[in-house]
């Protein structure tokens, strides 16, 4: 009997060639690792957990781009009716200025000019109209209408033409209370000018306005201010009411 042959061959210890993983493939294997604790499987939705959250946020991002800021305190503009406003005070305030401001000039500091006499001596020669304007002018107006229900005119003004002397009591020691000139009445404080004009200022500033506005008045001479000046020296602010008792003697 022929002995059965033993099947003598080798056994083959080569293993099949292990197949090559993408990188796609590693890295999904590495998440997949992490999220399941390295159990060796991981459910498909958490592979991409990532990537739906950056999805969200970028959609998140462009519905906040379209969104205007909000609004901060302080930072509002400012109403048109407020503009129009402020534009219409501007005007006011410059129109108002310009009428009753008077003058800004320096010829309030131009009353005596000197004047060179034939002997050599220097005298010097006092302008009205500087006088006025520096002094007068800001009350009564440079065209000497003054201001309704304020102050006074001086053109026409009974109180400046009448007489030459009660204009020069009213410039030297002031005027206050009640006075009706040309009509009309006004109860207002005129200042004292006797410590601040010299007689011949004084006398100057009224010959001006006595031949100004319209008016024909005489000129006053610095005799007659000096005479008033001594007469009444001391005293206070006349009254229209004793004014009009020394102007009937």
């Amino acid at each position: 009997m022929t002995p059965r042959r033993k099947n003598n061959r080798p056994v083959s210890t080569r293993r099949s060639p292990k197949k090559e993983k993408s990188p796609a493939q590693e890295i999904r294997e590495e998440k997949s690792s992490e999220l399941t604790g390295g159990a060796g499987f991981a459910d498909e939705s958490s592979l991409f957990a990532d990537s739906d959250a950056s999805d969200v946020n970028k959609i998140h991002l462009r519905i906040v781009s379209r969104e205007q800021g909000e609004p901060e305190e302080g930072f509002e503009p400012t109403p048109t009716w407020v503009w129009g406003i402020s534009v219409l005070l501007l005007f006011a305030m410059g129109f108002y200025l310009g009428k009753y401001g008077g003058t800004f000039g320096t010829i309030a500091h131009e009353v005596e000019q000197p004047q060179t006499s034939v002997g050599g001596e220097v005298k010097p020669e006092v302008k009205g109209d500087m006088v006025f304007a520096g002094v007068c002018q800001a009350c009564h107006q440079v065209d000497g209408k003054g201001v309704e229900g304020k102050y006074p005119p001086l053109a026409g003004s009974e109180w400046l033409l009448q007489d030459s002397f009660t204009p020069a009591r009213i410039v030297l020691f002031g005027l206050e209370g009640e006075i009706s000139v040309k009509g009309n009445g006004f109860d207002n404080k005129m200042p004292e000018f006797q410590d601040k004009l010299s007689d011949e200022e004084i006398a100057a500033a009224i010959s001006f306005a006595r031949s100004s506005f319209g008016n024909k008045g005489a000129a006053v001479v610095p005799a007659q201010v000096d005479s008033v000046r001594k007469m009444y020296r001391g005293r206070g602010p006349w009254s229209a009411a004793a004014l009009e008792s020394l102007r009937k003697k």
